[in-house]
């Protein structure tokens, strides 16, 4: 019981926390994972200094540099997939061995993703980081990003 008492708290002030991107997309403002995608957006409502914001650009070409191959050979490896998949008679390994291949090439995007968003956060103020962690949490509330 104790435990789902802690889990309903949780759970109220996590929406809490989502009300007012909640509001804010109501009146047509962006919603909280545009936000996160739109680097000015998210520049101005953290309120980043300009040396943050040429430390975050830096960042975000980094990811750019290491997503974009990544992208492109998960678009291969989805078609090489698709194809195995449709053959008249599939073998079981090769396609087992593409969807490997697919899930590894997924899982080093997130992984490239998730050390941006910690070199990201080591930038910001905490408090900052507080509006930025509250941003994520109300977009993956609203929105169904991934954590």
């Amino acid at each position: 019981m104790n435990i789902r008492r802690t889990t309903l708290a949780l759970a109220a002030f996590i929406a809490l926390l989502a009300l007012p991107f909640a509001a804010e997309a109501q009146q047509g403002r962006r919603d909280p994972g545009e936000i996160l995608h739109n680097p000015r957006a998210l520049a101005r409502y953290l309120r980043l200094t300009p040396a943050q914001v040429t430390a975050a650009q830096g960042l975000q070409a980094d990811l750019k540099a290491v997503v974009e191959p990544l992208r492109q050979a998960g678009k291969t490896l989805r078609e090489t997939l698709e194809a195995d998949l449709d053959a008249a008679s599939p073998n079981p390994c090769t396609v087992g061995q593409d969807l490997l291949a697919v899930r590894t090439n997924g899982d080093r995007i997130k992984a490239a993703v998730q050390d941006f968003d910690r070199r990201f956060s080591a930038l910001l103020t905490p408090e900052q980081l507080a509006r930025y962690e509250a941003l994520k949490e109300a977009a993956h509330l609203l929105g169904g990003e991934d954590d």
